[in-house]
């Protein structure tokens, strides 16, 4: 049992310093400035999106954004809706929007790694621009996102929330609205100190020819997601491009949750099953996963231990409350930040539930099934 305890105090010494790390990085701020002149390269890849498909187009259409030097790629994904229609029907009113339709992908690639390429090898933009089909933004999202490119930067990476403020959400819907605002003040402050972590297709931008220099998405084309965060480390490990955090208001986007526990668990799995990968492309990152998952997964069993030796649940105790103030201090730093302080209150339920999740989310998205868009794929290790 001491050697437990040993255990513990090593590990959430380990992740006071992380926490602490973080808020430094969050006491800085990148600059925008004016947009550069390049062509831009919006690309999307949908399949069975017509709920959605048709809200995103319209903001895509509303830009302040010169259509002059905009094109818009949907890469229909072997959609059995009404998906491509949708798309065409905006493509024939506006030439600036063209349907690229996706043949299946070869096997052992990634179909929406495989649509996204087809898009990009289409595209003529300087600068590429993602986005997910079921995601909102703003009238001056492509103006803001082009802002934070300098002649050094290779990649910007956007703020992307679940549901916006003031949106009625269920309770599951909003623990994943918070659980994401922590998630994304860790990518703000891990970018902002030259070793950024994470990165969302909901909201990014990147270089063309850093792209290129990494060689697309062949790496990692086997990976079933990854299309955001593990393009990101590619650029990072390979090339001297700078990676930047767009956090001005304008440049957010906004996506649905995932309406049930049931789905949330299977699209955090498909999150889970990157993780692997980062032992490659960022030791840190893959560190810090490897400190978050054994730190939760101690405190989960530690109970248990204690009233099978008949120990007093003291010290367990002592270690719930300091891990509560330091997640806690992040929370209302996070909310702040990003003007979410409605989600504040959910940070109790958070903390407690976020615990069992990590510890089993993090071993199942590892090692076992989980299924995306219909298809149903295995994780690899």
């Amino acid at each position: 049992m001491i050697a437990l305890q040993m255990a513990i105090l090593i590990l959430l010494l380990f992740y006071t310093i992380t926490i602490l790390i973080v808020f430094y990085g969050l006491r800085f701020r990148q600059a925008a400035g004016k947009p550069p002149t390049g062509k831009v390269s919006i690309v999307i890849a949908a399949r069975n999106e017509e709920r959605s498909i048709d809200n995103l187009l319209q903001d895509l259409c509303r830009q302040s954004f010169p259509a002059s030097r905009l094109e818009i790629l949907v890469a229909d994904d072997n959609s059995s809706d009404q998906t491509a229609a949708i798309v065409q029907k905006y493509a024939s009113l506006h030439k600036h929007i063209i349907l690229i339709q996706v043949p299946s992908p070869p096997k052992g690639v990634s179909p929406k790694k495989f649509a996204l390429s087809r898009a990009i090898q289409q595209s003529s933009g300087e600068f590429i621009l993602t986005t997910d089909a079921d995601c909102r933004v703003g009238p001056r999202w492509i103006e803001t996102m082009m802002s934070y490119f300098q002649p050094t930067t290779g990649f910007v990476i956007g703020f992307s929330q679940f549901g916006r403020k003031g949106e009625k959400l269920n309770r599951i819907e909003r623990l994943q609205a918070f659980d994401f605002v922590e998630l994304m003040s860790v990518a703000v402050a891990s970018t902002h100190i030259g070793m950024p972590l994470a990165a969302s297709g909901q909201n990014m931008a990147y270089r063309r020819t850093a792209f290129e220099q990494v060689g697309g998405y062949s790496r990692v084309a086997h990976r079933i997601s990854g299309d955001d965060v593990l393009l990101m480390q590619l650029i990072r490990k390979y090339t001297d491009w700078k990676i930047v955090f767009a956090q001005h208001p304008e440049a957010f986007a906004s996506s649905r949750p995932q309406p049930t526990l049931k789905s949330l668990v299977n699209q955090r799995k498909r999150w889970a099953s990157n993780s692997t990968a980062q032992f490659s492309l960022n030791l840190v990152f893959f560190l810090y996963l490897v400190l978050a998952w054994s730190l939760n997964t101690a405190v989960l069993f530690f109970p248990i231990a204690s009233l099978c030796t008949g120990n007093s649940l003291g010290f367990w105790l002592a270690v719930m409350a300091i891990k509560a103030s330091l997640e806690g201090l992040l929370a209302l730093k996070a909310v702040s930040m990003f003007d979410r302080r409605d989600l504040l209150c959910e940070f109790p339920l958070w903390f407690f539930a976020q615990i069992p999740y990590i510890v089993f989310v993090g071993l199942l998205g590892t090692v076992g099934k989980f299924q995306w868009k219909d298809r149903q794929h295995r994780a690899i290790p």
